[in-house]
């Protein structure tokens, strides 16, 4: 009886350990479906990227930088104050960015230890773009953020996402703010945070949003807003903020004294300088800066050049005194060789869509449309070092490579689109289009282009990169990582094409090269596109894109 006994219990314990081991990976296989179905509705979504610009901003904080508005008392009061808004604003460059990030980075350690708080943020840039109005595309991003908050999707979003793909169809705006409404609902506090509302492409039509936020008066949503102090923003916000806070000169000479201070210490730049050396440059810079976080930044950059005390000296007697000034001394000192190289890269980085590798800027450069008895893209011209643009462009341009060496992203490396470069500041592209420029002396009135100029150069750097795929069969799969551009090229040359009104002939005569039917190059374009399209079947015939692409003489 013991032994039949022993043996049923055996039999009863290798039972349960089975059924354990069972239901063990019936959960995994269920966390795994739902895991999937999340990326699911991420991936419908196409949220844009949020992190990124906090990263950039993030990496050039000082560690106590804001630390005078996170621990004030306007902001602590924000903070817990039901249905509350705060609107921070100041001059351009006071380093309204870098302290939103310090905000960011505060409410996420604030939300981090309740899962009943949710943090959401966007940073708007000049650059900004979507495949949808760009005030759907933030809903998108805020919708993205709050769900990837909660345990799981809410079940306005799960079915939004179903009805919008079965119908085949893009979600209306009125939809994407209920399902934010909802979404928000799931927590006690929401805070959400809006940098550069000045830089908005359709500041207008963002505002009616915030409005309309606003109007659903749920206490526990924070608004939180960063800007210039311009008049229609103003108008709009006055009505609607519950705190205001004016980043005043007093305010900020904090954090750029803090800037000053560890720069002289870390930077292996100004290791040689001398104690009164360095002291020398922060008194001087802390003298002009006049709360501008962005002047300073610049002319520090030009300070790690001085190579004696001499030269220190006398670049320290004769600092510019506007952001203006600055940087028409920094086009002044552009190698008269690489003038070209950084008028071609400027007028990508003021209008392009959305960002550019470094990989693809250096062959944004190593392409001329205008080339006359050579070839219109130079493998010849590449950089050897896509570092060197920062060389070429100075304080104009930032590149930041997260995880990379910029010195690693060649032309064979598989990760092509590692890193970004952009315009350093909202005020570079202001300078750049501005009468400023184009009044000054001929040696920097060369760099001034205005908007339609810059799509127009765009476009024809696009079509003569394309025009090289010029044999039968040459576009395969590893041809984006030979030809980094070859994505951006084929997938946006006639988004600049169209913004052309003019039709210039360079740039027609490049359109009907690329749109020759049946043509190698045609067909390689179309290979291209439909690698980087949502393409129905079929292809549309050279007279259809001719059409979409507004060009005018092929039509």
């Amino acid at each position: 009886m013991d032994v039949d006994q022993t043996r049923l219990t055996l039999k009863i314990d290798s039972g349960v350990e089975v059924l354990q081991a069972r239901t063990a990976e019936l959960g995994e296989a269920m966390e795994q479906t739902k895991l999937q179905h999340r990326h699911k509705i991420y991936k419908w979504l196409a949220a844009p990227d949020h992190e990124s610009k906090h990263r950039n901003a993030r990496s050039v904080r000082q560690e106590t930088t804001g630390s005078w508005f996170v621990e004030g008392e306007r902001f602590q009061e924000w903070r817990e104050a039901p249905h509350s808004f705060l609107w921070l604003h100041g001059i351009p460059g006071a380093g309204k960015t870098i302290l939103c990030s310090t905000v960011i980075e505060e409410l996420s350690l604030h939300c981090r230890s309740d899962p009943s708080l949710a943090i959401a943020f966007f940073y708007f840039d000049f650059n900004s773009s979507s495949k949808d109005t760009l005030s759907d595309a933030v809903l998108r991003s805020l919708l993205k953020q709050l769900s990837a908050q909660c345990t799981a999707i809410p079940n306005t979003l799960d079915t939004l996402c179903s009805e919008s793909v079965t119908a085949n169809r893009s979600p209306a705006h009125g939809q994407l703010l209920s399902t934010l409404k909802f979404a928000i609902g799931h927590f006690r506090a929401v805070y959400i945070v809006l940098d550069a509302l000045d830089e908005c492409p359709e500041r207008s039509r963002f505002l009616k949003v915030v409005k309309e936020i606003h109007a659903w008066r749920v206490d526990g949503l924070h608004l939180l807003a960063t800007s210039r102090k311009e008049g229609d923003i103003e108008r709009v916000l006055k009505g609607l903020v519950s705190h205001e806070v004016s980043m005043n000169e007093s305010l900020v000479d904090r954090d750029i004294q803090v800037h000053i201070s560890r720069t002289l210490i870390e930077d292996i730049e100004f290791s040689m300088c001398s104690a009164d050396e360095k002291k020398m440059v922060e008194t001087t810079l802390m003298k002009g800066a006049h709360g501008m976080f962005r002047w300073v930044v610049c002319q520090l950059d030009a300070l790690r050049k001085c190579r004696s005390p001499a030269a220190l000296l006398r670049a320290l007697t004769r600092l510019p005194k506007t952001l203006h000034e600055t940087y028409d001394r920094i086009l002044e000192a552009i190698d008269e060789e690489y003038r070209r190289d950084a008028l071609s890269l400027l007028q990508w980085l003021a209008f392009l869509v959305g960002t550019l590798s470094p990989a693809e800027a250096v062959d944004v450069i190593a392409t001329d449309a205008d080339a006359k008895g050579g070839p219109l893209f130079d493998r010849r011209r590449r950089l050897w070092d896509p570092q060197d643009i920062l060389c070429i462009c100075s304080s104009l341009v930032t590149i930041s490579v997260p995880d990379a060496k910029l010195s690693d992203i060649k032309e064979t490396n598989d990760n092509i689109e590692a890193g970004e470069i952009r315009l350093a500041h909202f005020s570079v592209k202001e300078y750049l289009i501005s009468e400023h420029l184009g009044n000054s002396d001929a040696q920097i009135s060369y760099f001034h282009f205005n908007e339609q100029m810059a799509h127009v150069f765009i476009a024809k750097t696009c079509l003569a990169y394309l025009l090289q795929f010029d044999q039968d069969n040459i576009v395969t799969q590893s041809t984006i990582r030979s030809y980094p551009l070859s994505r951006y090229a084929a997938k946006y040359w006639m988004f600049h094409a169209r913004l052309d009104p003019a039709g210039g002939d360079d740039l027609q005569e490049l359109g009907m090269v690329l749109l020759e039917p049946m043509g190698a190059i045609y067909v390689n374009w179309l290979r291209l596109y439909r690698q980087y399209m949502e393409w129905p079947e079929g292809r549309g015939s050279p007279l259809y894109y001719a059409a979409k692409a507004q060009l005018e003489g092929v039509c």
